[in-house]
Formats: structure tokens, sequence, C-alpha cells
């Protein structure tokens, strides 16, 4: 009987123990997705930075929650908060992370070249995006030199993916699963916004798919017309995408169809590029290489 009792009492708290550890990891998880959802937010705000009420706006967070959280950011030096407006920007701990990547992960150098040549043979403008959390990110303009132009971006501007020819490239060629998650995401972000609604959204990735890349032709921007591919991994995944831009007046059908298929052999090449540097096997830290006693050892030789 008390042998019975023993494992019962085993069972219980081995079963408690379990669950704390199983919280934890879980609790874990989502703090580390809170903070990178902090910190994408805080970077949408570039320049003059971020209230708190704008990153519990965006982030959709409780108060409490985002101030502890970028408190513990501007401790790390993730975050910093300016002096004067108490505005929160992204802090020189962030700059120092991207430092150490090197040319590695550097997709606007690899892109520059094939923008450069989109650019030239086209005149019209030409934008590099990657995808940053839930939204697009716009990395590089290269401005057309045709007089009549139509810009809507700028560097470093975000949109939620799905919205606009330069992001949809980087949710359409999603697998279907990762698509509706992001739209279902964005869906309370773009309420109440009757150009994007989710079904409008879903509608425009299988036309992206049908016709192999994103158009975009705005009612309320109706002198505009964007094309857009993405720049694929080895797995097929989008990395980035490649968006030109110009007045519709130059955008009949068959123009759009020469641009794509221009567009799509320039991303074959970033890619390929991509995919080069990235098999190239990274040199081991000199310093790891020091073992204890090598110099001792080497002076017993004679060297």
């Amino acid at each position: 009987m008390r042998y019975k009792c023993a494992v019962k009492s085993f069972k219980v708290v081995h079963i408690v123990r379990h669950g704390v550890r199983a919280n934890a990891s879980v609790n874990g998880a989502q703090s580390i997705r809170r903070a990178a959802q902090i910190l994408r937010v805080v970077a949408s705000f570039s320049g003059r930075g971020a209230t708190l009420g704008e990153v519990v706006a965006s982030s959709a967070l409780q108060k409490a929650t985002v101030h502890r959280m970028l408190r513990a950011l501007c401790e790390e030096g993730l975050v910093e908060q300016d002096e004067l407006t108490r505005n929160y920007r992204i802090g020189v701990g962030i700059f120092a992370l991207n430092a150490s990547m090197g040319d590695r992960f550097d997709i606007r150098s690899l892109a520059q070249d094939a923008l450069q040549r989109i650019r030239d043979q086209t005149e019209d403008t030409v934008y590099l995006a990657i995808r940053s959390g839930y939204d697009g990110l716009c990395l590089a303009l290269y401005e057309g030199t045709y007089p009549e132009k139509t810009l809507k971006l700028s560097v470093h501007d975000r949109w939620p993916l799905g919205v606009g020819a330069f992001s949809m490239p980087l949710l359409a060629f999603l697998p279907d699963g990762e698509v509706n998650e992001i739209i279902e995401h964005n869906a309370v972000r773009l309420a109440g916004d009757e150009l994007h609604t989710a079904a409008l959204l879903l509608k425009r990735v299988g036309d992206t798919r049908a016709r192999n890349y994103a158009v975009n032709t705005i009612e309320a921007y109706p002198t505009m017309c964007a094309i857009g591919v993405p720049v694929l991994d080895a797995q097929q995944r989008p990395i980035a995408s490649v968006c030109l831009t110009a007045i519709i007046s130059r955008m009949p059908p068959e123009r759009r169809e020469r641009i794509a298929t221009l567009l799509w052999a320039e991303s074959k090449k970033i890619s390929e590029a991509w995919q080069q540097l990235r098999s190239v096997v990274a040199q081991v830290d000199s310093w790891r290489t020091i073992q204890p006693g090598r110099k001792a050892q080497a002076t017993q030789v004679g060297v």
C-alpha cells in the first residue's frame, strides 16, 4: 500500500514538474516572439521614433507588457529612448549585430547590378524589397530616367504583406498555410480598408500565381502601374522581390509581359548569386582554433 502511494505521489510530482517546464518553455518562446514583434514595430517608425502608445496600438499587446519589454530591450541596447521626445528607436545594438553578418546576407549589394540593368533598359523606377515579419520592407530604390514618374515608395517604407506589387510576391509565393496566417494577422491592421480585405488579398494571391508576377493598379492612384516578381532561394521561397513602377500609359499588356520576363531574368541572377554566396563554407573564427598546450607542444619540437 505504501509502495502504491509512493508511485502515485511520484506521478503527481512528475506531472506537475513537467507541466511547469512545458509552461516555462511556451512562455519563453512567447516572450521572444513578442520582443521581435516590438522590435519590428519600433523599426517601422524610422526617423522620429515611436511613442509608447503607438507601439501598443501597432503590436496589439497590453501596455504593461510593451513597457516592460521596451525597458528590457533598452537595457540590452537593442532599443533606445530619446531623452527629449521619449520616443523609442532602434538602438546601436541592432547595428552591431547587423555588422557581424558582413556581406553574406547583403541582398542589396547582390541585387545592385541587376536593378541598375532593369532601370537602364526600361527607364522606369525599380525597387528591391524583403520580408520583415508581416510586412514588406523597401530596401533600395533606383529612380528611372523617364520624365514622367510615379513614385509611391521610399527606402525603409513598410507595408503589410500583399499591399502593393512590391510586397505581393513576398506573400503569393509562400505556401498556402503561411499565406492564410499572414492575411489573417494583417486583417486587424487593414480593418476598414476596402481595397485590401482578406478576400481581395487572397484573390490577388491567386491571380499573381496564375500569371507568375504581381500587377498593381489601384483606383486611388489611377496613373500608376507596378509589376513585381520574387527572388527565390534554393527551396523556392521568396527572399526578396523586385518591382518596377511606371505611369499607366507606359504599361500596355504587351509591355507588362516584356517587363515581367526581364524582371524574372534578373531575379534569377540575384538568386544564383545568393545561393552561391550562401554555399561558401564560412571560415572558422581564428580565436576558436587556439587550443591550450599548442604553443608548448610547438616549442618542444623546435618551432
